[in-house]
Order: C-alpha cells, then sequence, then structure tokens
C-alpha cells in the first residue's frame, strides 16, 4: 500500500503542480550528503520520514454483510499517516525556492486527494485520501530532521497523506434468522 501512497504522491506533482519528468526526476529516497552530491538535475524528493496510526480517525465500527443465510464481518480499516519531507534540489537556491513555492500551492489546493491521481489500490478505497501540508502539529522540527541525517539545513515542506490501511480480514457472523416472542401478563 505505501507504494501507492508514492506513486499517487508523484501523480499528483506531476499532474497538479504540473512538473515535466523530461526536466525534473522526482525521487522518494533519504536525502543524504552521498545522495544529494549525486544529484545531477532538478530534483523534487518526496522522503518517507513517519508513518504511525492517526488516532484521531480511529474508528471501532463493524460492517456486516449478507449474503442469504451466511454473514461476513468486517472492521473499520486502520487510519494511518504517511509523513513526507519534499525538498528540492537544484544549483541555484532561486530555482529552489520557485519550484518549492509552486509545489505548495499546488498541494495546498487539494485537502483531500483528486480520484484522477490516485494508484493502485487507493483507488477502490471507501474512505478518502486526507492530506496536511505544512501543519506544525504533525511535523518533526526541522533542525531535527536534517541533524539526523548529518546535512545541511534545507527548506522543506512536510506534507501528510492519511490512508486506510484494511489490515483484519473478514470474519463470519451468525445471522439471526428466527426472533420468539412471549406475550403475557406484566409482572408475572
Amino acid at each position: 500500500m505505501i507504494q501507492d501512497v508514492d506513486a499517487t504522491l508523484k501523480e499528483l506533482l506531476v499532474r497538479k503542480v504540473p512538473l515535466d519528468t523530461s526536466l525534473i526526476d522526482i525521487k522518494f529516497e533519504m536525502p543524504t550528503r552521498d545522495w544529494s552530491a549525486s544529484v545531477a538535475r532538478p530534483t523534487v524528493n518526496a522522503y518517507l520520514y513517519d508513518v504511525r496510526e492517526n488516532h484521531e480517525l480511529r474508528s471501532n465500527t463493524r460492517t456486516l454483510m449478507r449474503n442469504g443465510t451466511v454473514g461476513s464481518q468486517t472492521r473499520a480499516p486502520i487510519r494511518v499517516d504517511l509523513a513526507y519531507m519534499i525538498s528540492v534540489w537544484t544549483t541555484d537556491i532561486a530555482d529552489e525556492h520557485q519550484l518549492l513555492g509552486e509545489i505548495l500551492a499546488a498541494l495546498l489546493r487539494f485537502p483531500v486527494l483528486p480520484a484522477d491521481v490516485l494508484k493502485g489500490a487507493l483507488q477502490s478505497q471507501a474512505q478518502p485520501l486526507q492530506a496536511w501540508i505544512a501543519q506544525p502539529e504533525r511535523i518533526p522540527q526541522p533542525w531535527e530532521f536534517w541533524g539526523h541525517l548529518e546535512h545541511r539545513m534545507k527548506s522543506a515542506l512536510s506534507y501528510v497523506i492519511t490512508t486506510a490501511f484494511d489490515a483484519f480480514p473478514a470474519e463470519d457472523a451468525p445471522l439471526v434468522r428466527r426472533t420468539v416472542t412471549t406475550v403475557g401478563p406484566i409482572g408475572a
């Protein structure tokens, strides 16, 4: 499922910014010193740095599907936040800032990811894919992120996509096929 979120994010950047992949690379790699030294042309890097359950969207509901005399019960999917650090790598800082600004403007337009960019299993999800851009309560401190990579601090956007993971298989569920009602005097 994570690879589908990566592919969806790439499609969102290509179609909605838009980015021309013949001129700009889109990568999902850890931006280490060695990696950045190997960047040869303008590159947008969307590094997945954190994956965790979204407790605000937790649901204990179950859905019962009936098929004649047989039933199956499914639990609600687990909602998970995938946090990306999106940075731009060019030889000119003005170009980096311009492209980062274009990406920010595009991502702000889509708090719910549009259906035309969804890839793989995300196309059939019942829950909408929500997204947060540059939300202080959802991001690490920049020096913490770049400091752990032993890299120079760099302008970047924190981008969180919330997706649903179906972690539990459907379970057989007994169906009520008959009711018995007893009628009698009150208090008897």
